[in-house]
């Protein structure tokens, strides 16, 4: 193997695929990058056996090969060296030299007959989305999503494909978001589940692309792959039944409030710093057109704050974790923010106005009085 690319290429392509190596793994070849050099291309690959990530890089191709090379060494060697461009060539004992104009290297590799093989979805790819419109939809579910695995199911985001939408859903049993997506063309009914970590992973890659190129998704009965330019993410999908939450987003609120969502989330921000030995849990009144925010803590003291607001329907004292608001908070856009209420025990709705695809509730926690 034998062949030349240049250096920030080379580093983007590292930094894409080496996230997901695992240092601490028993099986050494997984704390290495693949390397596949062939018809011009460069593959630069990576899995933890569940998520794979391929970069593909054009390159100088002399003599076709592969190799895999420790991930840390070989990715702090391309990113503390400037050069212009970076030879590589491959000798029979699995020594991977490296060349540039002012540095040198070997790198002792394994095998790659070694290494995983990553399943191809190509040619089963069903659907594309713009870009901007996936990652939208990505970030206002995924924070939802459990973080522990007790329930497999709800350690991952819900893809529900049917006519011309897509439904993606997150919820770890106290809170529930759902983000409809209108799409342009119609799409061959598909239900299935993506590990949160994945998701994480996809939203990563995509903001980091300046390329507008639409996200292409390929599926396999078990397996789901994202092309995002030129790195493709395939992972495995999470088996199981997803909950069926329909039937706890309330159909309307007897209460209604409306606030300014910077004034709001300043409020939840301030209480917030005094619940944290007390699970997060701080308190919204409503009363007379204002809405009070607070937090009691015994050790360290108290906060209060106050945020204008239209109510209508009756005031509420209700209580719930401060998280479950800070994640949200940050993919709300406009100056408002909206919050549905029906008694102190039923979920509270929240979001703002012209999100009528996106559906956030929360669950509250009862009230020692």
């Amino acid at each position: 193997m034998k062949f030349t690319v240049m250096q920030p290429l080379l580093l983007k392509a590292i930094n894409q695929v080496s996230r997901i190596v695992g240092s601490r793994t028993t099986l050494p070849v997984l704390s290495n990058i693949l390397i596949k050099a062939g018809k011009g291309k460069i593959l630069f690959s990576s899995t933890d056996l569940e998520v794979a990530i391929t970069s593909t890089l054009s390159g100088k191709v002399e003599a076709e090969g592969d190799i895999t090379v420790p991930a840390r060494l070989f990715s702090d060697f391309v990113a503390n060296n400037n050069d212009e461009s970076i030879e590589f060539n491959l000798a029979k004992n699995n020594q991977l030299g490296l060349k540039s104009t002012h540095f040198e290297a070997n790198i002792s590799g394994i095998s790659a007959e070694e290494f995983p093989t990553i399943p191809s979805t190509t040619k089963d790819q069903f659907m594309s989305i713009p870009k901007d419109n996936l990652t939208d939809a990505i970030k206002k579910v995924v924070f939802a999503s459990a973080i522990d695995e007790t329930r497999p199911v709800l350690a991952g985001v819900l893809f529900e494909f049917k006519g011309k939408t897509l439904t993606l859903a997150a919820t770890d049993s106290y809170r529930l978001a759902e983000y409809k997506l209108e799409m342009t063309e119609k799409s061959e009914e598909k239900k299935f589940i993506v590990p949160t970590r994945t998701m994480t992973e996809v939203l990563r890659l995509i903001s980091a692309t300046t390329e507008e190129n639409d996200i292409k998704i390929s599926s396999t009965e078990n397996q789901i792959a994202f092309r995002i330019a030129e790195t493709e993410v395939v992972s495995r999908l999470i088996e199981g039944a997803y909950p069926n939450y329909a039937q706890i987003i309330p159909e309307s609120s007897k209460i209604t409030v409306s606030a300014g969502l910077d004034e709001f989330s300043k409020a939840v921000k301030m209480s917030a710093l005094f619940a944290r030995n007390l699970s997060n849990n701080i308190q919204i009144e409503s009363n007379q057109g204002k809405l009070i925010i607070s937090s009691i803590n015994s050790e360290i003291g108290e906060s209060k704050s106050t945020v204008e607001a239209e109510i209508s329907g009756g005031d509420i004292k209700i209580v719930f974790n401060s998280r479950y608001f800070i994640d949200m908070l940050p993919v709300l856009s406009g100056d408002k923010i909206h919050l549905g209420f029906n008694d102190e025990m039923s979920p509270g709705l929240i979001g703002t106005p012209g999100q009528k695809h996106y559906v956030y509730i929360v669950m509250p926690l009862k009230i020692k009085e």
